[in-house]
């Protein structure tokens, strides 16, 4: 059987010591990369608020202005409506005068 002497413990130890330093200077690393992506995410998140709010409020306006047009399109459609009745009345008012002309002068011809 093979004895273990002292200077293979501290062997040993040492290489068990410097996997675990290295794997401590790994898990670290790995921590501030992902301290990194979180700083990251958080700046996007910002981003991204501030990028909707400004579409939230792009999108007030445009519906405001849209809303300025239809009520300018219902304006104009009812003054539409009151001019064609104007137009309709002045018409009607013209062809009953000529159909009266007319029908005097067919069953009335001499006067």
């Amino acid at each position: 059987m093979t004895t273990v002497t002292e200077a293979d413990l501290k062997e040993l130890k040492d290489l068990i010591n410097n996997r675990f330093s290295d794997l401590d200077r790994k898990i670290s690393d790995l921590d501030h990369k992902i301290n990194d992506l979180d700083r990251k995410t958080d700046a996007i998140d910002k981003k991204l608020e501030v990028y909707i709010a400004k579409t939230d409020e792009q999108l007030k306006g445009i519906e405001k202005r849209l809303d300025e047009t239809n009520k300018r399109i219902d304006d104009s459609n009812s003054r539409l409506n009151t001019l064609t009745l104007g137009i309709f009345g002045i018409v009607g008012v013209f062809a009953t005068g000529i159909l009266g002309i007319i029908g005097k002068v067919v069953f009335f011809p001499n006067p």
